[in-house]
C-alpha cells in the first residue's frame, strides 16, 4: 500500500518543485492587494445633474466641498479624467499616499467613497476596484487613458 502511494506523492512533488504553482493565487503574497477590472458604473445619484470643475485634486473625509456625483460624472465623461474614491476607514497614512499620488497625476480627482469597495477608481470605459491601496494598479489605469481625449462642454 505504501509503494502505490510513493508514486503519486513523489509526481506531486516534482511537479510542485518545477515552478508551476498547483493554486493561481499562490502568487500573491499575504495581504496582498486584489483588484478587478470591469465595466463602469455610474457616480452620480437619481437626480445628479448639476456640476462644477473641483479646484483641487484630492478631498479629505472632512472637507465640507467635496464634488457631486454630478460633478464627477461630468470629469469622467467630458475631461477625461480619473475618478478615485477611496473609504473613509483607510489609515491615515494611505490616505495621504492617495492625496500626493493624485497630486502628481494628470486630470484625477481623489474624493472620500464608500467604505466597500476601499478604492473605486474610474475611468470613461473602466472601473477598478480594490480591496486595499495599489498605487501601481491606479498609475496604470490612469496612464491608459488617451492624452487630449476632452469633449466640447456646451451646456452640459
Amino acid at each position: 500500500m505504501l509503494r502505490r502511494l510513493m508514486t503519486p506523492v513523489a509526481a506531486l512533488v516534482l511537479c510542485a518543485a518545477c515552478g508551476a504553482p498547483a493554486d493561481p493565487t499562490a502568487d500573491s503574497p499575504p495581504g496582498a492587494v486584489t483588484c478587478e477590472s470591469g465595466p463602469r458604473t455610474s457616480l452620480a445619484g437619481p437626480g445628479d445633474t448639476e456640476w462644477r470643475h473641483p479646484d483641487r485634486s484630492f478631498y479629505a473625509p472632512a472637507d465640507p466641498d467635496v464634488p457631486t456625483g454630478g460633478s464627477l460624472e461630468h470629469l469622467i465623461v467630458r475631461d477625461n479624467a480619473l475618478i478615485v474614491q477611496y473609504s473613509r476607514e483607510l489609515p491615515q497614512p494611505s490616505i495621504d499616499e492617495i492625496r500626493d499620488w493624485a497630486a502628481m497625476q494628470t486630470a484625477t480627482v481623489a474624493v472620500p467613497g464608500p467604505a466597500d469597495p476601499v478604492i473605486r477608481a474610474t475611468l470613461a470605459s473602466t472601473e477598478l476596484t480594490c480591496d486595499g491601496l495599489d498605487l501601481n494598479q491606479l498609475t496604470e489605469l490612469a496612464r491608459s487613458r488617451t492624452p487630449g481625449e476632452v469633449a466640447d462642454h456646451g451646456d452640459q
